[in-house]
């Protein structure tokens, strides 16, 4: 009885723990029977059977066990496809997004480009619109008589400010009315005479100048003169002193007179003036004169005109 209950207890013990293991750890408790063909001849058909039936169970583990790993394979491969596309939508996006950034940015280069472009284009125009308006005669008339209608109103004004000081000057305004008008034409004088003075300095020195033209002119023929004067009295002493060595040779050549004769006889002699007036020919000229205003005058002349400024 009690190897009965022992045997039946590890039956079920071995059953028990059949059931526990795993599909792969019944896969790897069971090996594939391999049996050769002489053993196939020699065996029983219950044992070939059996041989068979554990065959098959080998089978079905295989199966079972490849099911299960395609089934988690394709698991896996959906979760890691999910996961990819999460990825790639993920990364479009942010592609659209940079190329929308990039889009704009293009579009604000372009923008500045263009801002850029219009400023040179309005600085060279406004550049030759100042260049052909300084070149312009008629705009720089324009330009003149703008500038001289300025000056006018401004002076306008200053008077006009200077006449409502006169009146408020003192409690009468017609006192300083009276007063300004008698002012302005004080200055109105005063300016006529200085504008009379400065035209009788400018007359003088032109008359000055003028006459220190004319002296200079005189002073120049009076040194042609002189200048021919000189010449002429140089002919003539050549031709004086020519007539005295004349005189001496004939002096020297003729024979000498007796002591008796000497006495008696006063031997010629020879002036300047007597030869001058034989070999000359005429009576001798006298320098020319000095025509015109002398030096003295002038400073005289100048020192006044000093004297009247």
């Amino acid at each position: 009885m009690a190897d009965v209950k022992s045997a039946g207890q590890s039956s079920q013990a071995e059953k028990g723990r059949k059931r526990s293991l795993s599909p792969n750890d019944s896969i790897r408790a069971r090996k594939r029977i391999k049996i050769s063909s002489s053993e196939l001849k020699n065996m029983k058909k219950e044992k070939i059977i059996h041989y068979w039936k554990e065959q098959d169970a080998v089978i079905d583990s295989l199966l079972a066990k490849l099911e299960n790993s395609s089934a988690e394979e394709v698991i896996k491969l959906k979760d890691s496809e999910a996961r990819l596309q999460s990825q790639v939508q993920e990364l479009t996006r942010r592609e659209n997004v940079l190329n929308m950034r990039l889009a704009t940015k293009q579009e604000e280069v372009r923008n500045i480009l263009a801002q850029l472009q219009d400023l040179k284009e309005s600085q060279t125009a406004e550049s030759t619109n100042l260049h052909s308006l300084t070149i312009d005669p008629a705009v720089n008339l324009l330009f003149q008589q703008m500038s001289s209608e300025l000056k006018a109103s401004r002076e306008k004004l200053e008077q006009a400010q200077n006449d409502l000081s006169a009146w408020k000057f003192t409690p009468d305004s017609v006192t300083g009315k009276k007063l300004m008008s008698k002012c302005r034409s004080l200055l109105q004088e005063n300016q006529d005479l200085g504008k009379q003075i400065s035209q009788g300095r400018v007359a003088q020195l032109e008359a000055e100048i003028a006459l220190h033209k004319k002296h200079c002119l005189e002073l120049k023929e009076t040194y042609e003169e002189v200048a021919e004067y000189v010449i002429q009295q140089d002919e003539e002493s050549d031709m004086l002193l020519a007539t005295i060595l004349h005189q001496q040779q004939q002096i020297k050549d003729s024979p000498r007179p007796k002591k008796t004769d000497t006495a008696s006889k006063a031997p010629p002699t020879v002036t300047a003036e007597g030869d001058r007036g034989g070999g000359g020919g005429g009576a001798e000229k006298a320098p020319p004169k000095i025509n015109g205003p002398s030096p003295s005058s002038l400073g005289e002349n100048s020192d006044s005109v000093r004297s009247q400024e």
